[in-house]
């Protein structure tokens, strides 16, 4: 899928790692959410660190290495970090394009301008190295085959190119075959699902917005902009790319929408509730407002490296103000925005993830790793734990936000999961998370 079933995490939240360089695989994560949060954290724990403190040393790598199946949901991955850490684009505009082309179906003209734009120099990323669009150490292309760089450049040219497939046509057909006889009361159903399996565990998606998505593809809009331009880079299922799912039934709000660290003292007030104990329970505040957040802060904290805090309640972005301007005015830019620490991003797209561990040079190189739901069945291969430094950490999502899967799949699934992992030496351990989004991801260390 193009975003992933459980909120954005840390994968080094606690751990201390010695060696110059940290390994992090991602497998399918569908989205950035883990890197930039990790990222982003890293930043200010380093930051908060004496000079020969244990944790993140100034001379650290953090090397991300992302894998995803699908061509079209890489090239999402480039663009996203490369939109996440443009910034010749003000970071209130930036956050608000980075949400619109992550989560909806139809953009402004202005981001769909921004698309085609980027899209040009991401031909040129792949094709020639030596063209590194300003992020110089970030994208690490080496583990490209020039196949696979060919099929990359190929659907970075279509953000650009006049659509053979319209996304809102092919939308209202997999509607159609998703609802089947229900299709004409597929309102309702919407309102089932809701209620059932959305407002549990995330009442902040306001009933109105989510079914605004499930109808019409939009998740993410803003203020008074019109949507009149089509996403080219959603993934679009066709006869040629049947591998392809769009997904129509959860959306993109569990990604960055449903929870943010609490550190910030207004951070709490994303989440109140108006009319508590009465049938016209409210949240003032939606899904959008902590999705754009979430997303300012990390660009925040990653270009400036002091930690973002609102200034004004309820405005998430009051944090930024003129303080930005000063600072990016003030200082040496290229030092402030490069991402510090050298962190750098190994981009890895493999077919099947099982050719991992075929591979001598992975085995015993990660830190942490990632296992998305779609990709938990290799979990069942005790080969893929070669691939793990001794104390790694693993991070696995489960299908438990998923909407449409029952209640007792998804415990079935997770209960499987636990047991697998219990059988390949994996020891559960315990993470303060959000009471709401607890079953979303299990976090174990290899023994």
């Amino acid at each position: 899928m193009s975003w992933g079933l459980s909120p954005q995490t840390n994968l080094l939240s606690g751990k201390q790692h010695q060696s110059n360089e940290v390994n992090i695989l991602l497998l399918c994560p569908g989205d950035p959410r883990s890197i930039l949060k990790t990222l982003a954290d890293a930043v200010i724990e380093r930051g908060s660190l004496d000079d020969g403190a244990d944790s993140y040393s100034q001379s650290q790598h953090l090397r991300f290495h992302i894998v995803e199946e699908h061509t079209e949901i890489l090239a999402r991955h480039f663009l996203l970090l490369h939109t996440f850490f443009d910034e010749s684009v003000p970071i209130k505009q930036r956050s608000v394009m980075y949400l619109e082309i992550f989560g909806n179906s139809m953009i402004t003209d202005k981001a769909s301008a921004y698309v085609e734009e980027k899209g040009k120099s991401l031909v040129e990323l792949v094709l020639d190295e030596k063209e590194q669009l300003g992020l110089e150490g970030i994208f690490d292309l080496s583990l490209l085959k020039q196949r696979e760089k060919d099929d990359l450049a190929s659907v970075f040219e279509s953000f650009g190119a006049p659509s053979h497939c319209d996304l809102m046509e092919e939308r209202s057909y997999i509607l159609r075959s998703y609802y089947g006889d229900r299709y004409d009361s597929r309102s309702a159903v919407i309102d089932w699902d809701y209620h059932t399996q959305v407002k549990p565990f995330a009442s902040i998606i306001h009933p109105t917005q989510f079914r605004d998505w499930r109808l019409e593809g939009q998740a993410f809009e803003f203020g008074g902009s019109s949507y009149n331009s089509t996403n080219q880079t959603v993934p679009i299922p066709t006869k040629s790319r049947t591998h392809l799912k769009m997904d129509v039934t959860t959306g993109p709000f569990i990604s960055y929408g449903i929870d943010c660290d609490r550190t910030d003292p207004f951070a709490d007030a994303l989440f109140e509730v108006h009319n508590k104990g009465t049938g016209a329970v409210q949240h003032r505040y939606s899904s959008t407002d902590v999705s754009l957040y979430n997303i300012a802060r990390f660009m925040w904290e990653i270009s400036t490296r002091e930690e973002y805090r609102m200034q004004t309640k309820g405005d998430v972005l009051s944090g930024i103000g003129g303080e930005c301007i000063e600072k990016i005015d003030t200082d040496n830019v290229q030092e402030e925005t490069d991402p510090p620490g050298r962190v750098s991003f190994s981009i890895v797209p493999i077919k099947d993830c099982r050719t991992l561990f075929r591979k001598q040079r992975f085995k015993g190189l990660f830190h942490s790793v990632f296992v998305s739901h779609d990709a938990s069945s290799i979990v069942k291969d005790l080969n893929f734990y070669e691939l793990m430094k001794s104390g790694a950490s693993m991070t696995v999502e489960t299908c438990s936000l998923q909407v449409v899967t029952n209640k007792s799949h998804k415990q079935e699934s997770t209960k499987r999961l636990r047991e697998m992992l219990g059988g390949a030496n994996m020891t559960e351990t315990t993470v303060v998370r959000n009471a709401d989004c607890n079953e979303s991801l299990l976090m174990f260390r290899i023994n």
